[in-house]
């Protein structure tokens, strides 16, 4: 089942199965909508989070596709703390595959739940913004970054 979320970036279409979000994209999506208590709930949660109420996402979520490796990334990347942000290098370090730079890089951008799985909190070890879903889509990593920084006290 899809929904759909118009947020201060976008529309926002997200999946939901299995009682959990397994998709999250900024895209207008063709897709036929549904409502249910989870999309209410995953709409507020959304609200409070462009609002800047909140602060950590409690949503249940469910990674149907993906590797077995980018599935240790995703669930590395729920550990970044709101308004924070981590390296490449810190997340491949993290999951004590310290070679493995350019696999974390491939697998943020395969993330398939964006913003909730906070893809976006992951920058070059220089500080660079790379990549977002690909390299055309840094100036909506450091919206959410800037988002996040100047609301950081509050978290």
């Amino acid at each position: 089942m899809y929904h759909k979320y118009l947020s201060p970036l976008g529309v926002i279409t997200y999946g939901v199965e299995h009682d959990a979000l397994i998709s999250l994209t900024i895209d207008d999506l063709d897709v036929k909508e549904e409502n249910s208590k989870l999309t209410q709930d995953i709409d507020q949660k959304l609200e409070l989070y462009f609002k800047n109420e909140l602060y950590h996402f409690d949503i249940p979520l469910f990674f149907e596709k993906g590797t077995k490796f980018q599935k240790q990334v995703w669930n590395a990347l729920l550990k970044i703390p709101y308004g924070e942000s981590k390296s490449y290098q810190d997340i491949a370090n993290q999951i004590d595959n310290p070679k493995a730079v350019r696999a974390v890089g491939q697998a943020c951008k395969r993330n398939p739940i964006g913003i909730v799985v906070p893809c976006h909190r992951v920058i070059g070890k220089d500080g660079s913004l790379t990549g977002y879903s690909g390299k055309n889509y840094t100036h909506i990593k450091k919206i959410l970054l800037d988002h996040e920084k100047k609301n950081e006290e509050n978290a």
